[in-house]
Order: C-alpha cells, then sequence, then structure tokens
C-alpha cells in the first residue's frame, strides 16, 4: 500500500498536463465519434434504401483488406495492438489507424456487414491521442496513461455513456491499479467533453425506454437469465474464434479471408429473406422492448456477426451483442414469465458486459441508458452472467509476434 500511495502522490505534479491534454482528447474523440455516427446512419438509410448492396459484400471486404494489407501495418491490430501497448508501450498506437478504420467501417456497414461500432470509436481515439502525442514529443508514461483516457473518451462519446465511459477504461485498461487512479481525472474530463462534442454538433444517440424495477421474484428470474446471457456471450467468442482460426489455416491469402465471410452473411440473407440482421440491426432492439422478436434471433444475429468480424470486416462487437442480448432476454421473458423490456434491458447490457469482462461498466450503462429504477435486476444480470461466461474476453492483449509488424 505504501507503494501505492508513494506512486500515486509523485503522479499528482502530472495532473495538470495529463488533464489539459484530456481536454484535447476529448474534443478529438467527440469529433471523430460524431462524425463516424453521422456516416453511419448515412450509409445505413442508403442500404436499407438499396437492399441491393449487400451483394457485393464479399467484394467491399475484399478491398478493404487489400487496403490494409497495402498501408495497414500495425494498424491492422485494432484494438487489441492498444490493449498491447498500454501494457507495455514500445512503439505506439500508429496514426493511421483512425482513417483506416473509419473508411473499413463505413464499407462494412454499406454492404450489410453484420459489425458494431464501438471498435472503430476506440480505434479512432487511441490512433489520434498517441499519433499525436508522440509527435509532440509526450514521454512513454505519460503515453501509456492517455490511451487510458482515450478508452474512455472512445466509449462515451459513441454510445453517450459519459460514466460508463470512464468505469469502462478502468476496468479493461490492462494497467496496473496506480496507473488507472492516474488517468481517472483525465479519463473523466475526456469522457464527458467527448459526449458533450458529440451533442454539440447535432448527433443524436439511439433513444431506449426507462424500464420498471420489476418485482422481487423477478430478481430470480433475472439471475436464470444471467447464466444464459453469459453462456451466449461464450459461445460468440468461441464461434468468433473458430471462424478466425479456420480461416487462418485454410486460407492463407489475408484479403481472401472476408470473402468467404461475405459470402456466408449474403446467402444467409437471402436465406432469411430479411435484411433485419445486416449492419447494427437496431430495429430488433426496439422490437425486444416492444413488439417481441422470433425467440431464435439472438443465435441469427450472433452466427452473423461472428462471419462478419471472425473474416476480418472492420466495425465492432458491442452493437451486434446489445442485439443479442436484447432480443435473448426478450425470448426468455416468455419463458420464464418476466417483463420483456426489463428482460431485454438487462441482457443488451449483460451479454456485452460478460463477453468484454466489464461487468461493472455495463451495470452503470444500463442506469445511464433505461434509469435507476432496474438498478438491482441490472446488478444481479451483468454478474450472473459474467461467473458464466468465458475466462477470455474482447479486449485481451496479444503477442508482441502478432503486432510487431512494419
Amino acid at each position: 500500500m505504501s507503494e501505492f500511495t508513494g506512486t500515486l502522490h509523485a503522479s499528482l505534479g502530472r495532473q495538470p498536463r495529463l488533464v489539459a491534454c484530456a481536454a484535447v482528447i476529448g474534443s478529438l474523440a467527440g469529433l471523430s465519434s460524431g462524425a463516424f455516427l453521422w456516416a453511419l446512419e448515412r450509409v445505413t438509410s442508403v442500404r436499407v434504401d438499396h437492399p441491393i448492396l449487400v451483394w457485393f459484400l464479399p467484394a467491399a471486404g475484399v478491398a478493404v483488406a487489400l487496403a490494409y494489407h497495402r498501408f495497414g501495418g500495425r494498424a491492422a491490430g485494432g484494438v487489441r495492438l492498444t490493449m498491447t501497448e498500454i501494457d507495455d508501450l514500445r512503439d505506439g498506437v500508429p496514426l493511421r489507424m483512425a482513417p483506416l478504420v473509419l473508411a473499413g467501417t463505413i464499407v462494412t456497414h454499406l454492404f450489410g456487414g453484420s459489425a458494431g461500432r464501438e471498435g472503430t470509436a476506440l480505434q479512432m481515439s487511441t490512433a489520434l491521442t498517441d499519433g499525436l502525442a508522440r509527435r509532440v514529443g509526450l514521454k512513454l508514461f505519460e503515453r501509456r496513461l492517455l490511451l487510458v483516457v482515450a478508452l474512455a473518451a472512445g466509449f462515451g462519446s459513441v454510445f453517450g455513456v459519459p460514466y460508463a465511459g470512464v468505469v469502462f477504461a478502468m476496468e479493461v485498461a490492462p494497467c496496473r491499479r496506480v496507473d488507472r487512479a492516474t488517468a481517472l481525472p483525465g479519463a473523466v474530463v475526456a469522457s464527458f467533453l467527448g459526449d458533450r462534442v458529440v451533442g454539440w454538433i447535432g448527433v443524436h444517440h439511439h433513444h431506449y425506454p426507462h424500464l420498471a424495477h420489476g418485482g422481487f421474484g423477478d430478481l430470480g428470474r433475472v439471475a436464470i437469465a444471467g447464466a444464459a446471457f453469459g453462456l451466449c456471450a461464450r459461445l460468440f467468442l468461441k464461434i468468433t474464434e473458430l471462424v478466425r482460426k479456420w480461416l487462418e489455416r485454410w486460407v492463407k491469402v489475408v484479403p481472401l479471408r472476408p470473402l468467404i465471410g461475405g459470402a456466408v452473411v449474403v446467402a444467409a440473407t437471402i436465406a432469411l429473406g430479411t435484411h433485419d440482421y445486416n449492419g447494427l440491426s437496431l430495429p430488433l432492439v426496439d422490437r425486444a422492448f416492444g413488439l417481441g422478436v422470433l425467440w431464435y434471433a439472438f443465435g441469427l444475429k450472433l452466427l452473423l456477426t461472428s462471419a462478419t468480424v471472425g473474416s476480418g470486416y472492420q466495425g465492432g462487437e458491442v452493437t451486434p451483442l446489445f442485439v443479442v442480448g436484447a432480443t435473448l432476454g426478450a425470448s426468455l421473458a416468455t419463458l420464464l414469465g418476466a417483463p420483456p423490456a426489463l428482460m431485454a434491458g438487462v441482457g443488451m447490457v449483460a451479454v456485452f458486459g460478460s463477453a468484454a469482462n466489464a461487468s461493472i461498466a455495463c451495470v452503470v450503462m444500463g442506469v445511464e441508458l433505461f434509469g435507476w429504477s432496474p438498478i438491482l435486476p441490472l446488478i444481479v444480470g451483468c454478474f450472473t452472467a459474467r461467473l458464466w461466461s468465458s475466462p477470455r474476453h474482447l479486449y485481451e492483449t496479444v503477442p508482441r509476434s502478432l503486432v510487431d509488424l512494419p
């Protein structure tokens, strides 16, 4: 404890500089997330108006993969590269990651890939942060702390949940407690400022209903459902990893891997006769809170997302996991006799929380999105889900051999 307090005391002198940098990071994250969300809304509208675009998803995936192969280098490491650098900063996060992931994600959504947006926001925020920090000559220790700050800014701004953004960074950043404590003031500034900037430029987040707290008996039902939420997160991680490893083994030409994943998504879209599972699939979340969904909707979204992300398309996993969790929760509500909206809301954050090993952040996120009333079901659902999920998670560091590229 004395070592912790001594190191923390020594870091206090850095706080004015770190907080000033955090204000810049929050502004950059807010501007980049706002621009990204605006573009994402536009390309989604184009895809909905022109459903034939999904036919070109395999070719689009190959084009993006070729761009990464030609220009990406270490930027291909994505969020895992960021986590590896936070753990042990060496070469840093390349600035070119920001435009590459932005363009790649927009292409994924334009042509109907089943992916999310948080990975893009985190990569843009951390790439802009470290790219600029490196150019102004900040020390390695400061750059590591600012990468933690950038995680908070990216997550908080892209989802409109600044409190959860701070907690998310504190939970997932692979660094010492004292480093998290040192980065905390900057994370607060960056997350809240990033969220405000998104609002100031006129970009609005998806609206979710405020939920009732439910009855005492519903806590038991939520606990039962929590086990299913955790197992669902485990299944998603397993299938996505199997897709990735299968393609690495049998398809040696990297740019051809999204050709196969995209073809699977196209075939599934045709077979299902609906585009509900392409892109973010937020309308499915709305239906889970209201009219209801097919009992197996969660499985379809899970499989299409694993095919998309596992084969190398750019984007993220969080929003698809929101959809998986909300639709699974709504289906379980019928089986367990629980309030559908409450179960959908708990499932929405619990599946992601258990997949990301960020259960506290997801409880906080649930409060920000749904209000304080369901706080107890959120706690029960998120922590029960984590008990049943995989010891692995979305944001693990990777061996240096996989990220030390030109």
